[in-house]
């Protein structure tokens, strides 16, 4: 998983204009409203009488325009019917916002020119903007954002959405109990800011000039919380490609993506990634579609856009340290992408956009790639439609034994089933940053017939910023006492009667990274042991520590060979050590910090080899004054 050719030194062989460095996805507070004074921007509040337990309030000023009306992917559809919009106050489980059909409501004016509307929303980043008629300035029905939001966005005109009056922004709404939905609470977790404003990483956008010679352009650029220029190791990093109706802002703004890495590497559950967003509206200045041309958009992200990343930021140069995904357009971008520049990235997304290869395309890949990994993510919202063409392009990759995915999110064709798709392909398919995982001891050797425990330990090499977080499970026992805590703690019962168990630690940020460890069980000998135990003083004020001092002896027909060997498991006030004989006896320290004042019995349990036979005994009661 890392790098092999260490960091590259960085070259500014540009001058890289920061035009605006805030926090991704930033919340500032409103001031507070000064004797009921509106204020401006998104305010979401908590709300006992609203369907979803929030209610948002949106407050635009402007005292010269006419007429105001709130617009965004804010109508629901329901996933029982797929087809029938409701509006945000029909809310109930199972509808979802999802663009295709705007939403309008007008807003009211109050006598200082401020407008306003409250509308329930549910949990997630959710797509709005504002529609005004405002004679001051020409507008009539015109499409902006909201001025009053911390968004950064690129400088002036620039932008193909404001060029073409279709701008976004986002509101960001908790999750509720009362919305009964899984999907919802994770879009919570991962589309809002992450609490920690330390941990937030910063969006700023970047001007530069395109393959064509075309200056004025800009990319968005995300770096990590922290990010370090001189770091050894350097930063895998995403490309992403917005829609046709898109630009260089949609997966930094509706798609929520600077959020959702946030949290993802707040958590460790991805190492920290740099993230470059372009605008692919670059051929000509004109507002149509068509200067979105896929070749030229291919040819301008490998041939310009990563050169000018590469040397200005601390990022992969090898094609393990790199991603590439789209949206729709962007999607359908990622097929001239892969066929024409196969080794230039190991990770693709598909998100509502398909590529478009022929049997021809998927072997030349193949024969491009290689031995190398690739991994391919398809998907889209289930009011898109199926999964047909997906599964199909996931089973040509497969076909020729690299990884593919499919999925779908409860989404219509807009940024915010982006951001979901987004979400699952950083998490689950994208670089995890864990190399490997190990376990001790990896081989165990116990007698049946007693209630044993035995403490496993994992080690996990991982990137920096990633999670050594690690789950247990214990495989092919019969008993059901038979179990293993999530400290990787064996207990194995009495009543077992398998011959042996299969320990398994895994990780929780990349599950197919995992360890074994085998444990054999044995039915114990006949021949007989004496266990004494003795703890000395018999009585000690709470803090001090007892000594006890265990021997273990064969007993006929074993005289000749008094010592055995095993373990004695010594159980004294709820804690219990397992401890290795030598020479057939031991001495366990006792400790009673926290125990009250009482009397405590001492048990003391032989395990064996094949020889002796286990045995077990309450030896003593010893006195805590």
């Amino acid at each position: 998983m890392r790098e092999t050719t260490g960091r590259r030194g960085l070259r500014l062989a540009i001058s890289i204009l920061a035009l605006t460095a805030l926090g991704a996805g930033a919340v500032v507070p409103a001031p507070a409203a000064a004797a009921g004074r509106p204020v401006p921007g998104a305010t979401v509040k908590a709300d006992r009488t609203s369907p979803t337990g929030y209610t948002v309030t949106f407050v635009y000023r402007n005292p010269d325009a006419t007429q105001v009306r709130l617009a965004g992917d804010l109508t629901l559809l329901d996933v029982a019917t797929g087809t029938t919009r409701y509006q945000p106050q029909e809310w109930q489980t199972g509808r979802y916002h999802a663009g295709g059909t705007e939403f309008l409501r007008d807003m009211t004016r109050d006598p200082k020119g401020n407008w306003s509307v409250s509308i329930p929303l549910h949990a997630g980043g959710l797509s709005y903007w504002y529609r005004v008629w405002d004679p001051t300035q020409g507008w009539e029905n015109k499409r902006i954002w909201d001025p009053a939001s911390t968004n950064p966005r690129p400088p002036g005109e620039s932008s193909f959405r404001v060029r073409n009056n279709d701008v976004l922004d986002a509101v960001h709404v908790p999750y509720a109990k009362k919305q009964n939905d899984p999907v919802l609470k994770a879009r919570a977790d991962y589309e809002l800011p992450v609490a920690d404003r330390a941990k937030r990483g910063t969006v700023r956008y970047v001007p530069y000039t395109t393959i064509l010679g075309d200056s004025g352009h800009y990319l968005g650029v995300y770096l990590p919380a922290n990010y370090d220029a001189n770091r050894a190791e350097p930063y895998k990093v995403a490309y992403l490609a917005h829609g046709i109706f898109g630009d260089e802002t949609d997966f930094m703004v509706p798609a929520n993506v600077p959020n959702i890495l946030d949290n993802m590497t707040a958590r460790g559950e991805i190492e920290p990634t740099v993230v470059v967003t372009m605008g692919n509206h670059f051929t000509g200045t004109s507002l149509g579609f068509a200067s979105y041309n896929q070749t030229n958009a291919a040819n301008n992200l490998v041939q310009t856009i990563l050169p000018l990343i590469e040397r200005s930021y601390n990022v992969s140069t090898e094609r393990s340290g790199r991603a590439y995904a789209g949206f729709s357009y962007g999607g359908m971008t990622g097929g001239v992408v892969i066929k024409n520049y196969p080794s230039t990235f190991a990770f693709y997304g598909h998100f509502s956009g398909n590529p478009s290869l022929t049997s021809q395309d998927y072997d030349t890949i193949a024969n491009a790639v290689g031995d190398d990994d690739l991994s391919v993510f398809l998907g889209n919202g289930i009011f898109e439609g199926s999964l047909n063409a997906q599964n199909a392009i996931a089973d040509n990759f497969r076909a020729r034994g690299y990884a593919a995915a499919t999925t779908q999110v409860p989404g219509a064709h807009d940024g915010m089933t982006a951001g979901q798709l987004f979400t699952i392909f950083a998490r689950d398919h994208l670089w995890s940053g864990v190399d490997s995982v190990s376990v001790t001891p990896a081989t165990v050797n116990l007698t049946k017939g007693w209630n044993w425990a035995r403490r496993f330990t994992a080690q996990v090499t991982a990137n920096e910023g990633v999670s050594p977080a690690v789950t247990w499970s214990v495989q092919g026992a019969t008993s059901t006492g038979t179990s293993i805590s999530a400290e990787g703690l064996l207990s194995v019962a009495a009543a077992e009667t398998a011959s042996s168990l299969t320990v398994v630690v895994t990780s929780v940020v990349d599950p197919s990274k995992s360890r074994s460890a085998q444990v054999t069980l044995t039915p114990p000998g006949p021949a007989r042991v004496a266990v004494k135990a003795k703890a000395t003083p018999a009585s000690v004020v709470s803090g001090d520590t007892f000594t006890l001092t265990v021997g273990v002896r064969a007993q006929s027909p074993h005289r000749k060979a008094p010592k055995v060997t095993g373990e004695v498991a010594v159980t004294f006030g709820g804690t219990t050590q397992v401890v290795p004989l030598r020479g057939g006896a031991t001495v366990v320290e006792l400790p009673t910090g926290g125990l009250p004042a009482g009397v405590y019995p001492m048990h003391v349990a032989y395990s064996g080899d094949r020889v002796h036979a286990p045995n077990a005994a309450v030896h003593q009661r010893l006195r805590v004054r």
